[in-house]
């Protein structure tokens, strides 16, 4: 392969990771405005009530541990369910920290706010405050979840006496993070009671100043995601009416809603506080119109799942909530590369380790193929001097200097894209280990060695000092913050360069230089990337020298 089409794609390469992170628009999804029927001829949609009718409630600050609280769950979790309206004050999931520090809490999906989750609100009788109401339970303060108990159903009521009661029943199932959550509203008075009913959700990210971990609104239909822009928020059908799923997600967690019908109801997403610190994202389900007999029942029934977006736990939730771990264009390659880490870190007990072993299984694979574009590089140097005087010779005839060449490949037997095919190849894998490494919750806070602590995180080495670069054009978009010094990363920018040095080029001193600048841009460009992705592309190096050195010895012989 001559150095030019070696350059297109490293350039290439590195216009994908620019274009990914710095210039991809969010994706704004426009819907159609109809529902679609599925056999059943469904009612119609009510239209959704004026933006003011679903205010979140004004409620005042609340403090949980001036009410009565009550804690449900077993060892993957722990929700706590508070008096005033049944709401959601906490949830825990105890097998994931915050953070690295031995002390540091579980992360917590229910982060500190005014407005609580499972909030239900009447939309035309604002004066019938469900959100305030004391709601009372049987069950204990401290309801655990167990495989002796099975499934298990605690629920919840508040009443208005001679108007409503409304009942909530959560079924919670032992080794879960799913559970279903039913809304039961009963007409206490003697005439026709009708309305509509908004249950909201808040979400707030799940950690802070995480740069490459953006948290995001999905919904998913038939399998397939669709991120919602919050600019798209107040568009009529942001989403659409017939979905999967909808979820409030980063690269490791979701809150996940699943409606239990097949329509009527609306989805309608807002935002509190926009543009600010405290910037919390709102998701009202919005039952049709209801008419209600005396002491006539309606009942909604939503599935929940709130917790890590491990494959195994989300296909036991079922509802394609799996389709949550989304890898792309590379997905058939991302998750058996999944597979064959989580076999190989079952007998290493290392992901970095695993990483590594990975890498050089990789590199056996993909033998053959470099060795090929190796030789192949080899042999257009050789021949370096001939294509030249072939070129002085025939400069004015395109046609004969065609013709020449050719001839040229033929007797020798080289073709001058033989060594393009293989690195092609491995770009694929490159992405789909990208893909796999950002989004794996297994391989979050997982050590390597020394200062590598945490595979998914950016490779630093703290040294008491940090650097800001964000003031400076080009390294304040691709470093940022600099706060500890990225070895590993400076390690596999040497061994890049190395490689460039021992790898046969097409004599051209300029693009010689303008290769020998790409272990530059690429350090700059994986000063942010997860460590093991680092680590996967230092060892790779390591073994491509090897490889290079080999082929280049035998070919000196």
């Amino acid at each position: 392969m001559d150095s030019k089409s070696f350059l297109a794609i490293v350039l290439s390469l590195a216009l994908f990771f620019v274009w990914r992170y710095y210039f991809a628009p969010p994706e704004l999804i426009h819907p159609p405005q109809q529902q679609v029927t599925t056999g059943k001829t469904a009612a119609p949609a009510s239209p959704a009530p004026p933006r003011a009718a679903l205010s979140p409630p004004s409620v005042p600050e609340v403090n949980p541990a001036t009410l009565k609280t009550w804690s449900i769950g077993d060892l993957l979790y722990k929700m706590k369910i508070i008096s005033r309206g049944a709401r959601e004050s906490s949830f825990e999931l105890l097998k994931f920290k915050q953070s690295l520090k031995p002390d540091s809490p579980p992360i917590q999906l229910v982060r500190e706010s005014n407005y609580l989750p499972l909030d239900v609100q009447l939309v035309t009788h604002r004066d019938l405050d469900l959100s305030g109401l004391d709601y009372t339970s049987s069950a204990p303060a401290d309801e655990q979840v167990s495989q002796a108990k099975g499934s298990q159903n605690i629920s919840f009521r508040g009443e208005i006496q001679g108007k409503l009661r409304i009942t909530k029943i959560f079924t919670v199932k032992p080794g879960s993070y799913a559970m279903t959550m039913q809304v039961r509203i009963r007409n206490l008075s003697p005439k026709v009671f009708s309305d509509r009913l908004g249950i909201s959700f808040y979400f707030k990210p799940y950690t802070t100043g995480e740069r490459y971990n953006p948290s995001r609104l999905t919904y998913c239909v038939a399998g397939s995601n669709h991120d919602v822009s919050p600019k798209s928020f107040d568009k009529p059908g942001a989403i659409p009416p017939r979905i999967d799923w909808l979820g409030f997600q980063d690269n490791y967690f979701i809150q996940a809603i699943v409606p239990a019908t097949q329509g009527g109801y609306q989805l309608i997403p807002s935002l509190i506080n926009p543009d600010s610190p405290d910037e919390i994202t709102r998701v009202v389900y919005l039952t049709n119109d209801f008419h209600l007999a005396p002491n006539e029942a309606g009942t909604y029934n939503l599935e929940l799942y709130n917790g890590p977006k491990q494959i195994s736990a989300l296909k036991l939730a079922g509802h394609n909530l799996a389709a949550s771990v989304d890898y792309g264009w590379f997905s058939f390659l991302a998750k058996p590369l999944l597979v064959v880490l989580s076999w190989i870190f079952a007998y290493t007990g290392n992901y970095g380790v695993a990483i590594i072993l990975l890498t050089m299984m990789i590199k056996i694979v993909f033998w053959p193929l470099t060795h090929k574009s190796y030789t192949s590089m080899q042999k257009m140097k050789k021949l370096q001097p001939k294509i030249q005087q072939i070129r002085e010779r025939y400069k004015n005839d395109r046609d004969k200097l065609n013709q020449e060449m050719m001839q040229v490949y033929k007797t020798y037997k080289v073709n001058p894209a033989g060594g393009c095919l293989p690195m092609l190849l491995q770009i694929p894998v490159f992405f789909a280990l990208y893909r796999m490494l950002e989004q794996t919750v297994q391989l979050r806070h997982k050590p390597f060695i020394l200062w590598i602590n945490d595979l998914t995180a950016p490779d630093r080495l703290h040294m008491g000092f940090s650097v800001n670069f964000t003031g400076i054009p080009l390294l304040g978009t691709f470093i940022g913050n600099l706060n500890g010094l990225p070895v590993l990363t400076i390690l596999m920018g040497i061994t890049m360069f190395l490689q460039q040095k021992m790898t046969p080029t097409g004599g051209d001193p300029m693009q010689e230089k303008i290769m020998l600048l790409m272990p530059v841009m690429f350090t700059f460009f994986f000063i942010n990337f997860p460590s093991g992705l680092v680590l996967y592309w230092f060892v790779n190096n390591l073994l491509s020298i090897g490889q290079q050195y080999w082929i280049n010895r035998h070919a000196a012989a």
